[in-house]
């Protein structure tokens, strides 16, 4: 169902048909986008929710670095091994706390531990009600007629 409020983020070169456990794995030899790939997805071609997720992190990687390639300096080979040994992405200075939070469970190693869009939206839109009231919007407190 289509909703009005949906974000739909995609790279349609890599649009497919999920089998019952909403999990592809990759079978020809497409260009993939190397750099936003989760470790499972680099290494054993699997695609979920869960690599989808860790994509978003990087996403947010680079809103909030203004746009910094991700893995700039790495070969695919380097940035495999600096993923595989633990290491991610130095969050951007100057992003707030939460979004540095949702950015690092985005990364967890095991795609179980990475949480699901549905936690990811809930989470967000708790970020922008504490930001809307600490705005300080004006309320009218009593009427001028």
């Amino acid at each position: 169902m289509v909703n009005e409020n949906d974000v739909k983020l995609a790279d349609f070169g890599l649009c497919c048909k999920c089998n019952e456990t909403e999990t592809y794995y990759a079978i020809s030899h497409k260009k993939l986008p190397l750099k936003w790939l989760s470790p499972e997805a680099l290494t054993e071609k699997k695609f979920s929710e869960k690599s989808d997720v860790w994509a978003f992190g990087i996403l947010c990687y680079e809103m909030f670095s203004c746009g910094k390639e991700p893995y700039f300096t790495f070969s695919t080979d380097e940035m495999l091994e600096f993923l595989q040994s633990g290491k991610r992405l130095m969050v951007p200075k100057d992003t707030p706390e939460p979004i540095s939070l949702i950015m690092a469970d985005c990364w967890n190693e095991n795609p179980a531990d990475r949480p699901t869009f549905a936690i990811l939206e809930q989470r967000i839109k708790g970020i922008l009600e504490v930001e809307t009231l600490k705005y300080g919007y004006v309320t009218i407190i009593e009427s001028f007629d």
